[in-house]
């Protein structure tokens, strides 16, 4: 067979690609337990985060387990008690500018204060909208009064707010669509979240 004839390119592509796919599918099944485990420990560690407990490196399971009394994260809503206080933890996502933002949220059973929320992935801009995962960001909601069921999240100094009493987030600097996307799945999530404890 000539190596310049279609018959030859035809059977040398189907080879090179069968073999490229069955390595690629091998690859797969010998590290999907190893990501499927990581991305609990992953979410587990944001939960943990959003209710001010510091993760433990290979740890993380077992403080979970400790605080909710469960083996594994649900979509439920779960409840764990911190300092003495119930808190409420729950998933929220909504789309942002880019896509679909995919996070953690506690807060006080009373509905009042959120203990702190976490982001668990996101596809916003790094730099820009991808500012939702930074410190100074997340920070500005650790045991942040909820006022009038709601928080707001303004355009500021790019620095944070800090004030706990105001219920006002800083928004990130560039990033305006991605801050009043967060706003707006934040609040969605109080205001389910009072709709499920029945608390008006």
């Amino acid at each position: 067979m000539e190596k310049n004839s279609m018959t030859y390119t035809a059977i040398f592509s189907f080879v090179i690609t069968f073999i490229l796919v069955f390595l690629l599918t091998l690859t797969h099944v010998g590290t999907k337990n190893r990501v499927s485990e990581y991305n609990k420990n992953y979410e587990i560690t944001s939960i943990l985060k959003a209710v001010g407990v510091k993760p433990r490196d290979h740890e993380v399971q077992e403080q979970f387990r400790t605080i909710f009394n469960l083996d594994l994260p649900t979509n439920e809503t779960m409840l764990a008690k911190i300092d003495g206080k119930d808190i409420l933890v729950s998933k929220f996502s909504g789309k942002a500018l880019w896509g679909t933002v995919n996070g953690i949220i506690a807060i006080e059973k009373n509905l009042k204060t959120i203990k702190g929320i976490d982001i668990i992935s996101h596809n916003e801009t790094p730099g820009l909208g991808g500012r939702i995962e930074d410190e100074w960001f997340l920070n500005q909601f650790k045991n942040e009064t909820i006022n009038k069921n709601m928080i707001r999240i303004v355009q500021g100094s790019g620095e944070g707010n800090y004030s706990s009493k105001d219920g006002i987030i800083d928004g990130i600097a560039g990033a305006t669509r991605t801050s009043h996307s967060m706003e707006v799945m934040i609040n969605k999530k109080i205001k389910s979240l009072k709709e499920e404890v029945g608390n008006e």
